[in-house]
C-alpha cells in the first residue's frame, strides 16, 4: 500500500492528495506550501517519504504531524526567526516556541501533538545525519511538562442514567444507519473506524447457534471473531436490507452505504460524518448529564462502558483482551483507572499508596473475606479491589482510579503485566496518551512513575 502511495507522489508539487481510503475518507493532504523556502521543503518532503517507506510512524501520525508543524511555521513568522535551516535553531527557540503554544487558545494534547511533530522531524534529521540539522540537542525533555496546565480528565464511562435515555431515543430514532451503528455499538464496545468497516456477510453462527461478529481493525492490522447478541445480529441484518440498492450501485461491501443527498451520489459512511450524526442524534433526543447539560457523547465510550461492566461482572482480563481486540493487556487494564486531582497528589507524594504483597490471604492482609466468590468480585486486571475483601461493597465510588488508589493491592503474579505496560507507554508516548484518553504529560508522568515503583517494588519480593 505505502509502495504504491509513494509512487503516486510528485516531489516537486507543494501539495499532496493522497489517495488513502479509509473511514476518514479516500484522501490525505500533506501541505507543505506553509514552509518559508526551498531547504524546508525538499527536508521535510525527504523525511515524509522515507517514513512512507519505513511504515513508521503511521500514515495518519504524518499527516497529524504535517498540518501540526504549520504552527512553529506561523511562530516562526511572528517573531521573525528567518531561519535558513534546522541547523539554526537553538534550544533558546523552543523555548521561546512553547511559551508562544502556553498563550495559544487550545487544549494540552494538541499543544503536545505540535510539539511532537516539531521533534519528530528534528530529532529524525539528526539522528539520519541529514544536512542542515542541529549537531547539538534542541529539546531539554521538559517541554511537554512546560506545556501541560491544570485539567481535569473525565472518564468515558457512561452513567446509566444516561444509557437509558440513549435506549429511550434509539426506539424513537428514524435514522437506519445511526441507530444501527449505535446498538451495535453499545452491545459489542467495537471501534467506530471497526464499524464503519464492516461488510455484508459479517455475522455468522457458531456451533451452538450463537451470532458472531467478523470484525476487522485497521488500527492494529488484526481481525477476530465475537460472539454477540441478537439485537446485533438484527442491526446487522438491517443494514445489509437497508443498504442493498446502494451498495450494489457502486459495487461495494460495506454496509454503511448510503445515499448522499448534497454530493447527489452513493458512497461509504466516514467518521466525520457519523460524528456530526450523533451530535444531532444527543441534541435532538434531549440526552442530558446529571447536572442537565447535553450530555457529550462520543462512539468510543460505549467501548469504554462495555469493558468496564465486563470487568465489574467477573469476565477475566484475557478474555474481555480478546473481545475487544487489545494490543497489550494494560490497554485493557485501563478501563480500571482514571484521574481523580486529589489521590493524585498524594500519590505524587509517596510513589504508590497500593499494597504490594506476595499473595492475597488473611496473613498477608488481614481480617477480611477471602472465599472464591468474594475475591473474584475484587478482580482487577493487574491487581484486586480491597473493597469486596472488607466487606464495604462492590461499586466504588471513585471508579477508575485502582492504580492510585490505597485500596489496591497488586502481587508479583501480575508483574508481566506492569512491565508490559510500561513498555508500551515508553515505546510511543503520543499514541499512548490517545490510546488511553490521557490530557496531560503530567498525567502520563504519574502513570509512568507509578509503574515504575510497582516494578521495583514486586521485583524486590
Amino acid at each position: 500500500m505505502n509502495a504504491a502511495i509513494v509512487k503516486s507522489i510528485n516531489p516537486k508539487t507543494d501539495k499532496w492528495v493522497l489517495s488513502k481510503k479509509s473511514s476518514l475518507g479516500d484522501t490525505m493532504t500533506f501541505d507543505f506550501t506553509y514552509l518559508p523556502n526551498r531547504w524546508f521543503k525538499r527536508t521535510l518532503k525527504e523525511i515524509t517519504i522515507d517514513c512512507f517507506t519505513l511504515g513508521k510512524p503511521s500514515f495518519e501520525t504524518l499527516n497529524r504531524y504535517n498540518y501540526s508543524l504549520k504552527h512553529f511555521f506561523n511562530f516562526y513568522n511572528e517573531v521573525g526567526l528567518n531561519l535558513k535551516t534546522f541547523e539554526e535553531l537553538t534550544h533558546q527557540h523552543t523555548q521561546m516556541f512553547v511559551f508562544y503554544l502556553q498563550n495559544q487558545k487550545m487544549s494540552n494534547a494538541t499543544r503536545n501533538v505540535i510539539m511532537a511533530a516539531l521533534k519528530w522531524f528534528v530529532e529524525y534529521g539528526r539522528f539520519f545525519e541529514y544536512d542542515g540539522f542541529p549537531t547539538r540537542q534542541v529539546f531539554d525533555g521538559e517541554e511537554y511538562k512546560a506545556l501541560q496546565t491544570e485539567d481535569i480528565l473525565k472518564t468515558r464511562y457512561i452513567p446509566d442514567t444516561v444509557m437509558r435515555q440513549i435506549e429511550i431515543a434509539l426506539s424513537n430514532e428514524k435514522n437506519v444507519i445511526l441507530k444501527s451503528l449505535i446498538e451495535i455499538g453499545i452491545d459489542t464496545g467495537i471501534r467506530l473506524s471497526e464499524a464503519l468497516e464492516l461488510e455484508e456477510g459479517c455475522i455468522s453462527e457458531d456451533f451452538t447457534g450463537k451470532p458472531v461478529l467478523y470484525v476487522r481493525s485497521e488500527k492494529n492490522k488484526s481481525e477476530r471473531f465475537i460472539p454477540v447478541s441478537n439485537r446485533v445480529k438484527t442491526a446487522v441484518k438491517t443494514l445489509e436490507t437497508y443498504t442493498a440498492e446502494a451498495r450494489k450501485t457502486i459495487n461495494s461491501r460495506l454496509l454503511v452505504t448510503y445515499w448522499m443527498p448534497n454530493a447527489k451520489r452513493f458512497d461509504r459512511l466516514i467518521q466525520r460524518e457519523f460524528r456530526s450524526w450523533l451530535k444531532i442524534f444527543v441534541k435532538k433526543h434531549k440526552i442530558k448529564d446529571v447536572d442537565g447539560e447535553v450530555y457529550p457523547l462520543v462512539f468510543h465510550a460505549f467501548r469504554h462502558t462495555l469493558g468496564t461492566d465486563m470487568l465489574n461482572k467477573g469476565m477475566t482480563i484475557f478474555e474481555i483482551q480478546d473481545y475487544l481486540g487489545h494490543d497489550s493487556l494494560h490497554s485493557t487494564a485501563g478501563y480500571a483507572k482514571v484521574q481523580n486531582p486529589k489521590i493524585q497528589r498524594e500519590y505524587k507524594k509517596l510513589g504508590f499508596v497500593g499494597v504490594i504483597t506476595k499473595e492475597i490471604n488473611k496473613e498477608s492482609l488481614g481480617n477480611g473475606r477471602y472465599d472464591t466468590k468474594t475475591l473474584k468480585a475484587s478482580a482487577l486486571p493487574d491487581g484486586v479491589c480491597r473493597k469486596p475483601i472488607n466487606n464495604e461493597g462492590k461499586v466504588c465510588a471513585k471508579f477508575n482510579l485502582c492504580i492510585i488508589c490505597p485500596k489496591f493491592i497488586t502481587t508479583p503474579q501480575h508483574l508481566s503485566i506492569h512491565k508490559q505496560h510500561l513498555e508500551r507507554l515508553r515505546a510511543d508516548k503520543e499514541a499512548y496518551m490517545a490510546s488511553e484518553f490521557i490530557g496531560t504529560v503530567n498525567h502520563l508522568e504519574t502513570i509512568e512513575y507509578a509503574l515504575e515503583t510497582i516494578i521495583e517494588r514486586l521485583e524486590a519480593l
